[in-house]
């Protein structure tokens, strides 16, 4: 018997606040991207329907810190777990959208993410400790 895979999977985009470079999940993105003057009518279309199917199935995790002095004094980062599939698939088609908006989408990969603070079916929310995602 294998053993399950368990890299997790995290998809990012970039948003620059003055000089700095801040990495964002692709759902922030959105808004963005689709009042972008680069984006093409299909690819606001599957933005937006992309974007109805995740808030009808996916939770808003409920925890991104552990708090007090247990936390590593970030927020949890949300990953989705290697058996969501579905949504793993959908977050690709997401990708190509926003990327014909013009906004560049990394796709994260990691088997340690940090400590897990939160966790659902399809996603693990996880202080990195220390490390940058």
């Amino acid at each position: 018997m294998s053993v399950p895979d368990k890299t997790y999977v995290r998809f990012v985009c970039f948003q620059s606040i003055g000089r700095q470079r801040s990495r964002l999940g692709l759902f922030k993105a959105i808004d963005e991207a689709v009042e972008s003057e680069h984006a093409s009518g299909w690819a606001i279309a599957e933005a937006r329907s992309l974007s109805a199917w995740f808030n009808a199935n996916l939770t808003i995790p409920k925890a991104f810190s552990a708090g007090g002095h247990k936390g590593f004094g970030q927020p949890g980062l949300s990953w989705f777990k290697p058996v969501a599939t579905e949504h793993i698939s959908r977050m690709h088609r997401l990708k190509v959208a926003l990327e014909e908006c013009g906004v560049h989408v990394e796709v994260l990969t990691t088997r340690d993410p940090g400590l897990i603070v939160w966790q659902d079916e399809h996603q693990i929310v996880a202080e990195p400790r220390g490390r940058r995602f």
